[in-house]
């Protein structure tokens, strides 16, 4: 289930949150879900299209979870790889993918993919 795999990377979710959640994801044309299962969900990909100013059109990965016991058998290159082939569809010239520092096996996985570290950020956030 994707509320369980987000818990199993450190963002619990309700039943409830998670349904709203999609549900607005789901009903935009500018974000995709892919989701990978066997006799259940093992692993998940968001990717949306971005548009800014300051750097113009561009696909971001929001998030990335392979359950723990999958990792290393492909299935993270395959969603990622799924994402990459909807972002061409969708004209995005580049994709975008934030990752927390402490992270070091997400840094390796998207170095392999030819992903390039290109700055490093401090993220701040205020609850409204």
């Amino acid at each position: 289930m994707i509320r369980t795999l987000c818990g199993e990377l450190g963002y619990p979710v309700t039943d409830s949150e998670m349904r709203k959640r999609m549900h607005l994801i789901l009903s935009s044309s500018d974000d995709k879900i892919f989701v990978a299962v066997t006799t259940s969900v093992i692993g998940w990909i968001q990717i949306s299209i971005r548009q800014s100013l300051e750097s113009g059109l561009f696909a971001e990965i929001q998030g990335l979870i392979v359950a723990k016991t999958e990792r290393h058998s492909g299935v993270g290159t395959a969603l990622v790889e799924k994402a990459e082939a909807w972002a061409k569809l969708k004209n995005a010239g580049r994709i975008r993918v934030r990752t927390n520092i402490v992270r070091e096996n997400a840094k390796t996985f998207y170095t392999k993919m030819d992903y390039t570290e290109v700055k490093t950020q401090k993220v701040f956030d205020k609850k409204i």
